[in-house]
């Protein structure tokens, strides 16, 4: 049985996970503020539009379409000129509410369908939990995320999750159970 693999074209990494994340699978990408998720997720849609021809979405709960750009053009990486070239799309969900959840859910499908999209990353899953008034919420948006997304599109999901500072567990806690991989960002610095 050959398994079909999407190649993150982040350094080392593919090497390690014997050539990249298993091909329609979500991956959950933690860690504390400023560990570079961010940065992480971004440059698995610059290689995948611009290295290996597999368009990408990119929903954001955290920040706005001119900040992420901004940042992103400080690595090199153009994201205006993929989207002109219709190989990647970025939704600014900042304001989104609970009422509006299931209309996003939907908004994010189209789009991948549209663009025909192999890579997707939703940052963050803790800024559109906060969105509910019950964690059950959350994990329904989850299952309806991986059943729909994930699975019948093929679309390889990064999922980033912040990890509180001075805390080991993921936002709500039950992001990791649906995943089908978890990595976890930690600051360097040296160990003591």
């Amino acid at each position: 049985m050959v398994v079909e693999r999407t190649p993150t074209g982040i350094g080392n990494l593919d090497s390690i996970i014997d050539g990249g994340f298993l091909r329609g699978s979500l991956i959950l990408l933690a860690g504390n503020p400023g560990t570079g998720k961010t940065v992480f997720s971004a440059q698995f849609l610059w290689a995948g539009a611009e290295k290996y021809g597999e368009n990408g979405v990119y929903v954001s709960f955290a920040e706005t379409k001119e900040t992420f750009y901004g940042w992103m053009a400080g690595f090199g990486w153009d994201f205006e000129k993929l989207e002109k070239e219709g190989k990647f799309r970025f939704l600014d969900m900042v304001t989104v509410k609970e009422e509006a959840i299931s209309s996003v859910l939907e908004k994010i499908i189209h789009e991948v369908e549209d663009l025909k999209a192999k890579r997707l990353v939703i940052d963050s899953f803790s800024a559109m939990a906060q969105a509910f008034r019950e964690s059950i919420d959350a994990r329904i948006i989850l299952h309806t995320l991986l059943g729909r997304i994930v699975r019948q599109l093929g679309c390889t999901t990064i999922l980033i999750a912040e990890i509180p500072t001075g805390q080991e567990k993921v936002s709500l806690g039950v992001e990791e159970f649906v995943a089908d991989g978890v990595i976890i960002l930690r600051r360097g610095g040296g160990r003591k």
